[in-house]
C-alpha cells in the first residue's frame, strides 16, 4: 500500500525550518498549494499503530506522516456563529478556528492541505464513517474543509468522510478537524526515466508516463498493470491515495496534474485498486480518480468519485 511503496521518497520528513530538510527539498506546512502532498500511508485498518492517540485523549499523531491531528470531529466551534449549532463553519470561519485553536497545550493549529485530510480518509470502513474509529471516535459523515483551493476559480476543496470523496464549494458551511506540523518536500517532484516511466521524489513511486491507451473494466484493469512487463516487473493499480497524489489542484485547465511528467494525459476517469467498505449500497462499486478540471464554483465532486467494476475507465499504473 501507499506507506511501505513510499519508502523511497523524501517522505514528509518533519521540520521546521528549510536546513531541516535535504537540499532537494524546502519546509511546507500544507497551506502552500503548491507543496500540498505528504507521504501516503496505508491510511486502513491493515497497518495499525499508524495512529498513536495523547495521553489526555485529545490529539492523534499519524506515526507515518508526522502530522498531529484534532482528535475530536463533530465537536462545536466556538467561532463557527454561521450555523447556529456552531458545528459548521464557513471556510473562512474554519480558518480563523484553526488559528485561535490551543489543543493538549499546542498551539500552531491550521486547516489540513486537502492531501493532508486525505491521508486519515479509510475507504475500507462502513458507512458510519470511512475513517478509522478508534483513532478517531465520533467523526461524522459531513464534508469537512480543507484548505486547498481548486484551480483558477480558487473554489475551496473538502472531503466528505461518508464516502471517500472530494468535491469543492464556497458559500456553505461545512465541519473542520485543524491539523499541525510540517514536512519536506521535494523542490523538483517528478523526474522522467527510461522506459516511459516517471518517478515521484516525494513517494518513490514509480508510474506509467502515459497509462493504458483504452478503457477497460476493474477486473482487467488490475490484470493489465500485474501483467507488465515494460519497464520491470511489479506494475498494479494505485490505490485511492496514490492515484490522487498526482492531482495538482493548482492546474488552471485541462488535466490536473504536472504535465511535463505526464504529457497528453485526458481527463477521464481512472481506475484504483481502492473498493469502497461493507455497506450493502456500495457493493460492486470502486474508486476512481478524475483528473477534469469543472469550470464551476457550484458544490460538486472533485477529484475521484466511484464507478462500477463493470465500467470501463482509463488505467495508470504504478510501482
Amino acid at each position: 500500500m501507499g506507506g511501505t511503496a513510499g519508502s523511497g521518497g523524501i517522505l514528509g520528513m518533519p521540520c521546521t525550518a528549510k536546513q531541516d530538510c535535504p537540499s532537494s527539498a524546502t519546509c511546507c506546512d500544507g497551506s502552500d498549494p503548491s507543496c500540498d502532498g505528504t507521504r501516503l500511508p496505508s491510511g486502513d485498518s491493515a497497518n495499525p499503530g499508524e495512529f498513536v492517540v495523547s495521553a489526555d485523549g485529545v490529539t492523534v499523531t499519524d506515526t507515518i506522516t508526522g502530522l498531529v491531528w484534532q482528535r475530536d470531529g463533530s465537536g462545536t466551534r466556538a467561532v463557527c456563529t454561521t450555523d447556529s449549532s456552531n458545528l459548521r463553519c464557513l471556510w473562512a470561519e474554519a480558518e480563523a478556528y484553526c488559528a485561535s485553536l490551543v489543543l493538549g497545550g499546542l498551539s500552531g493549529w491550521r486547516l489540513p492541505g486537502w492531501m493532508e485530510l486525505l491521508t486519515i480518509v479509510d475507504p475500507t470502513m462502513d458507512a458510519t464513517s470511512t475513517i478509522n474509529q478508534t483513532a478517531f471516535p465520533n467523526t461524522v459523515t459531513d464534508p469537512y474543509w480543507t484548505s486547498s483551493l481548486f484551480g483558477v476559480f480558487q473554489t475551496k476543496l473538502y472531503i466528505s468522510f461518508s464516502d471517500s470523496t472530494v468535491g469543492y464549494c464556497n458559500d456553505t458551511i461545512r465541519r473542520v478537524r485543524c491539523v499541525r506540523g510540517s514536512r519536506c518536500y521535494p523542490t523538483a517532484r517528478f523526474s522522467v526515466l527510461d522506459g516511459g516511466l516517471v518517478r515521484d521524489t516525494l513517494t518513490g513511486l514509480v508510474w506509467q508516463q502515459q497509462g493504458s491507451a483504452t478503457a477497460m473494466n476493474w477486473a482487467d484493469a488490475k490484470n493489465y498493470c500485474s501483467s507488465l512487463v515494460s519497464g520491470g516487473p511489479g506494475f498494479r493499480l494505485p490505490t485511492l491515495k496514490e492515484l490522487d497524489s498526482l492531482v495538482d489542484p493548482t492546474v488552471a485547465s485541462g488535466a490536473t496534474l504536472d504535465k511535463t511528467a505526464f504529457p497528453s494525459t485526458g481527463t477521464k476517469l481512472y481506475w484504483t485498486s481502492s473498493p469502497l467498505g461493507p455497506d450493502a449500497s456500495l457493493s460492486g462499486r470502486a474508486l476512481c480518480g478524475d483528473f477534469s478540471m469543472d469550470n464551476s464554483n457550484s458544490c460538486t465532486n472533485g477529484p475521484e468519485n466511484t464507478a462500477k467494476v463493470a465500467d470501463k475507465l482509463m488505467v495508470r499504473c504504478v510501482r
